[in-house]
């Protein structure tokens, strides 16, 4: 079993396919600087990632794949999924050895795998567009603390820079301890202090009542009496919310507190 060593990121991604072409080796599995390499493993190979391995890999991609095919496999990579990496590693290979374009191969397990995997990351995407919830700050900044399945919040970004471009505003993943801050023109990451990140994770997402604007908690109650006010009593129908509002998304959304 020949296992490839590299960073975690996309573009170590790209780069191992870089190595593994020169070396004409390819790896049976992937591994992180913090994964335990399995038994039988044979042969190792350490990538070193570089802009220009990672640059070459994706252009020669871009020849042969659709836009919506090459987003596929950046969503694939955001799921975060045990195996991903893998399997996006061995589409990328079909993709340059085969002469036509495999996006469209679903019977092609490597090429159903990266679908599956995509799709799941661009649905969760759909679904917290529209269930992120900001708190306004005593600073004018609107924050809003979630915990994803996939690692999605790069691709939630446009949405709300369209949405609330007049706006500053916090987008943070608490599991991942990251998060994006816009000021109204860019956007920088932020790294909350790991208590207060502890903190907000305990009080499911919510702020401390000292760090809100001073009238943030009337419009938080005003919410929640007019998500109870337009329920109609004899039609709720709480499997279908959970379907249509999955409960792992409840802990951080203001009327379900």
């Amino acid at each position: 079993m020949i296992a490839f060593l590299y960073d975690t990121t996309f573009d170590g991604l790209l780069a191992a396919v870089f190595d593994a072409y020169t070396l004409r080796r390819f790896p049976d599995i992937l591994l992180g600087p913090e994964d335990l390499a399995p038994l039988i493993v044979t042969a190792r190979h350490q990538v070193v990632t570089s802009k220009e391995k990672s640059e070459r890999v994706a252009k020669g991609l871009a020849k042969k794949l659709s836009r919506k095919a090459m987003s596929g496999l950046m969503l694939a990579w955001l799921s975060e999924e045990p195996g991903a990496d893998l399997a996006v590693l061995r589409y990328i290979r079909k993709v340059f050895d085969q002469k036509r374009s495999p996006e469209h191969d679903l019977a092609d397990p490597d090429i159903l795998a990266v679908a599956k995997l995509a799709k799941k990351t661009g649905t969760e995407v759909h679904k917290l567009a529209g269930f992120v919830r900001f708190q306004k700050t005593a600073q004018d900044v609107y924050f809003a603390a979630l915990s994803p399945r996939h690692n999605v919040l790069p691709l939630l970004l446009s949405h709300f820079t369209d949405r609330f471009a007049d706006q500053r505003w916090i987008l943070y993943d608490l599991g991942r301890r990251y998060g994006f801050f816009f000021d109204g023109k860019d956007i920088q990451d932020v790294f909350l202090d790991e208590q207060l990140a502890r903190q907000i994770e305990r009080q499911q997402g919510k702020l401390d009542s000292s760090l809100l604007a001073e009238h943030e908690p009337l419009f938080q109650a005003l919410w929640k009496s007019y998500f109870k006010a337009t329920a109609i009593q004899e039609r709720i129908n709480p499997r279908l919310q959970r379907r249509c509002m999955p409960r792992r998304y409840w802990e951080y959304l203001t009327e379900k507190h």
